[in-house]
């Protein structure tokens, strides 16, 4: 038995005598025969002496433990170079679930998605449509580390890192996903179609429905052309959500 069992073991002891107290002093008090119960204390003991996290399984994992996984993970040579692992943040369960290609080098040091020009400009989008990073918004990527220079993830890096998001999706329990460029609507809708020919309809996504748009990066290298496009995939975003764009924010 290692060290955590022990220990989870001395106070399920430990607690389950005190509470064979309690219950023999109640029984006296109320001139009754002691009967010794069961008593369930698998819950309080998570609480004060957590399980260890099991590195190895992902089914089953929460949001703590698959983080954890992450930040350990040495499944492809994306973790060669990177800083920071970047697992993602926000709300849980979330309205929308934003999700990028992979970390660029504002993340990989911060270790926090969209933080660079990018992730500014996505600010703005979240705001036209009146929604907020973190509040009713949680933002991932396909791979959580990296890619050299910024290039596109290879095959086996999306491989890799794919149990990590679809256990995270499921977690996050989005009502809407929104895609952004064309590796992760490629990656996750399974298609080889770009982007142009994704967006202007709902797709589903394990049953979420799922809107594919132009990544930050590219509208703002490209704004004349990509912004009115994008601002129809977002009010297709909101029209789902029953986001009434009139009102002031």
């Amino acid at each position: 038995m290692g060290k955590d069992s022990m220990k989870r073991e001395e106070l399920r002891e430990s607690l389950g005598a005190y509470l064979d107290l309690i219950d023999e002093a109640e029984a006296v008090i109320a001139s009754t025969t002691y009967q010794p119960k069961e008593h369930d204390l698998s819950t309080i003991i998570d609480v004060l002496a957590p399980p260890p996290l099991d590195l190895d399984s992902i089914e089953g994992a929460n949001l703590r433990v698959l983080q954890a996984m992450v930040e350990s993970c040495t499944k492809c040579r994306l973790y060669e170079g990177r800083t920071m692992t970047v697992f993602g943040e926000g709300s849980v369960p979330a309205r929308v679930m934003v999700i990028g290609e992979g970390p660029g080098a504002e993340e990989d040091r911060s270790g926090r998605p969209f933080v660079g020009r990018a992730g500014e400009y996505l600010d703005t989008w979240l705001k036209s449509i009146h929604l907020e990073r973190g509040k009713g918004v949680y933002i991932a990527n396909i791979v959580k580390c990296r890619p050299p220079n910024n290039r596109d993830p290879q095959n086996d890096e999306r491989a890799a890192c794919m149990p990590y998001l679809k256990r995270q999706i499921q977690l996050v329990k989005p009502q809407l996903i929104l895609l952004l460029g064309r590796t992760a609507a490629q990656v996750l809708l399974e298609t080889d179609e770009g982007v142009g020919a994704l967006r202007g309809r709902y797709h589903r996504y394990e049953g979420i429905p799922t809107v594919v748009t132009y990544h930050p990066a590219a509208v703002l290298r490209n704004t004349d052309t990509l912004r009115r496009p994008v601002w129809e995939d977002l009010k297709r975003v909101a029209a789902f959500l029953g986001i009434d764009l009139g009102r002031r924010s």
